[in-house]
């Protein structure tokens, strides 16, 4: 599933619920993919009124992840 986000940081996110996977792309073109990630928290995050603070307060430096760019 993949959803656009309106952030200033964040362009949008992709979520792979079989492989609880997820996507984060960056206006500076960075993309994070996150493992372990429950529904509920993509769900939150598309759905808050700030995407990058709940990135910063509830998914960065708490799931494990790679940078692919």
């Amino acid at each position: 599933m993949r959803v656009l986000l309106n952030s200033t940081n964040l362009s949008e996110v992709l979520y792979h619920p079989s492989t609880r996977t997820m996507e984060l792309y960056f206006h500076s073109g960075h993309i994070y993919r996150y493992i372990g990630i429950p529904a509920s928290i993509f769900q939150d995050l598309i759905s808050a009124p700030s995407a990058g603070k709940f990135y910063n307060q509830h998914i960065r430096g708490q799931y494990s992840s790679l940078r692919w760019l």
